[in-house]
């Protein structure tokens, strides 16, 4: 048996079928669930509101509302649009299987099912829906919090400084050379940053687009750009110099030329390297590789930095800063996603491990070369 949900979840069950319904109810209250039962798909509906279920497990052919139109009410509703819905059919039933997922079912069960079935499909859709959940709040901080903060930040900036500028020529007055030069600098670094924000915006949309049509076709020849080594590296020097740490990075190069698909890869690899910078110490190092690996490029970063937990690694995601009420930084958070993304597209590998026992971490990301093939997918990150 699945052991008891914590805390006790709520599963909505529409089955018109007395027997199925009698087992199913027995089954989930045993397992420590709490069950709301209906018979058909409309009764089902009408209770949504009342009942709030973390998961709904419905019957396909039902009096009134059957199965299909029932879950097509509810991923049309923004409130439960992300409650995981499982449907049960008949074994014969293929087609109804089909017809469920391609509406947006999370999963199904087949009838006669055995519990121990039943329970580790509710369990591992709850566990998955956590996950989603969990998505949609970051986000939703990210647009509430982080966002309005990084943007505000930069304009606050542009508009102090357009002020001044105004005010002084209406008071008939004029700047000296110090202050014109002062006003321009902040000005141009508010500006950069705006940019900055807008361009990982596009680079992340534009590498998850990509990713996704590679998924929806049946793959074909993909162009791969060929990257000038030397051109990355100065960038990450320069970007080093500003933080006023050229010497504490390292760089260990081994190829002058890096395949890549789209544009984005100086970018990535500029994102990990200040990543880097940001959270290690002026003084210890920050180690930037580029090597040949086992038909593949490998490009990695290693630091000397407060680290990771586990559970940061395990949620490693777009629009995510860790430990930001505590540590404060400048950014979106999306050094990660995109070498993650950027990874996935070139059909390689995005690895992100702790330097145990010492401080800090690594990222890694694996680019087959052309010809290599498809590298097999990681564990882990």
């Amino acid at each position: 048996m699945t052991p008891n949900p914590t805390p006790k979840c709520t599963v909505l069950i529409a089955e018109d079928d007395d027997l199925v319904r009698t087992i199913a109810e027995e089954t989930l209250h045993t397992a420590g669930y709490h069950v709301v039962s209906v018979t058909d798909g409309q009764a089902a509906w009408e209770a949504l509101p009342s009942v709030q279920p973390d998961v709904i497990l419905s019957d396909v052919r039902m009096p009134r509302c059957d199965g299909f139109e029932f879950l097509q009410r509810v991923r049309r509703d923004p409130e439960f649009t992300a409650t995981p819905f499982i449907i049960m059919s008949a074994k014969a039933e293929t087609a109804d299987q089909r017809m469920g997922m391609s509406l947006g079912a999370d999963d199904y069960v087949t009838k006669p099912y055995l519990p121990r079935d039943l329970l580790s499909t509710i369990a591992m859709r709850l566990e998955r829906g956590g996950v989603v959940l969990e998505a949609v709040k970051q986000q939703q901080r990210f647009l509430t919090q982080v966002l309005p903060h990084e943007l505000r930040t930069p304009l606050t900036g542009v508009i102090g400084y357009a002020e001044l500028l105004v005010s002084t020529g209406q008071a008939g007055e004029t700047l000296t050379p110090e202050e014109l030069l002062e006003f321009g600098r902040n000005l141009q670094r508010s500006g950069q940053r705006l940019l900055r924000i807008a361009e990982d915006f596009t680079l992340w949309c534009s590498l998850e687009t990509k990713v996704a049509a590679l998924h929806s076709t049946a793959g074909g020849e993909r162009r791969k750009t060929a990257f000038i080594t030397a051109e990355i590296l100065q960038h990450c020097s320069l970007r080093a110099a500003e933080f006023g740490r050229g010497d504490d990075l390292k760089m260990e190069v081994a190829t002058e030329e890096i395949e890549g698909l789209g544009e984005g890869l100086p970018r990535v690899v500029l994102h990990l390297v200040d990543n880097a910078l940001k959270f290690s110490l002026p003084g210890t190092p920050v180690v930037l590789t580029v090597r040949e690996q086992g038909g593949a490029c490998e490009i990695s970063v290693r630091d000397e930095g407060r680290g990771m937990s586990d559970e940061e690694f395990a949620r490693v995601s777009v629009m995510r800063q860790f430990e930001r009420d505590h540590f404060e930084q400048q950014g979106l958070g999306m050094g990660l996603a995109l070498a993650r993304s950027y990874a996935r597209l070139n059909g390689g590998e995005f690895r992100l491990r702790r330097n145990d026992p010492e401080r800090g971490v690594t990222v890694q990301i694996l680019l087959p070369r052309t010809g290599a093939g498809r590298l097999p997918t990681a564990s882990g990150a």
